[in-house]
């Protein structure tokens, strides 16, 4: 990797990886986002952390509708208001730290990597582009899950995500966890908060 860096991406990741680079090469790192900050301290509605939320979702019987909940609860791309305090600061010593702009097209010249839009202008030149774009709302292991499924004739709903019993169990001796249990944690699963949960339906049902 060689500086000038630019970060694309808007969410926590991208921010972590702008500070931590900013601090390594000072005035040569740029995040280029596409949206404005999204701000929450959660990455959904802190109601999913219990009763609150979770007592409807686990009463909804079609898995589509739990999927369509889980994607609606969601704060895609968001970061906290600290991280997003810390960025502020740094932003005041690099004016250039971060940039809206939405990259349509990239070539190599010279040494450098340049970045358009979609009206071919160019954004910004580059030594090294690092994509902080987040992830695709897949199932997670589908390449290694797909023969295994079909192997152990294991439950599926629609979008291809486990369907399991309320003790995380998806076949014998099998229980998963994050977001292979999402249709059974809700929204929460694939954090901290979610794992403690499913942690605890595991060990209390074995």
């Amino acid at each position: 990797m060689k500086p000038p860096f630019t970060v694309i991406g808007g969410g926590i990741s991208a921010v972590h990886l702008t500070l931590k680079l900013n601090k390594m090469f000072p005035q040569q790192v740029t995040l280029l986002k596409q949206n404005p900050f999204r701000i929450h301290d959660f990455d959904s509605d802190p109601g999913w952390l219990g009763p609150k939320k979770q007592t409807a979702f686990h009463k909804t019987h079609c898995y589509q509708n739990r999927r369509e909940q889980i994607i609606k609860a969601r704060y895609k791309g968001s970061i906290p208001r600290d991280l997003y305090i810390k960025l502020l600061h740094q932003q005041r010593k690099n004016t250039k730290l971060t940039m809206n702009g939405e990259v349509h097209q990239g070539k190599f010249e010279k040494g450098t990597i340049k970045l358009y839009n979609k009206s071919s202008q160019l954004l910004q030149e580059s030594g090294t582009v690092l994509l902080a774009t987040g992830f695709q709302a897949m199932l997670p292991g589908k390449e290694w899950l797909a023969p295994a499924i079909e192997d152990n004739h294991l439950k599926c709903a629609n979008c291809g995500y486990p369907i399991v019993a309320e003790n995380l169990q998806w076949g014998q001796s099998l229980y998963v966890m994050g977001a292979l249990a999402e249709l059974e944690i809700g929204p929460i699963a694939r954090n901290i908060s979610g794992a403690r949960q499913a942690a605890e339906r595991i060990t209390q049902n074995v």
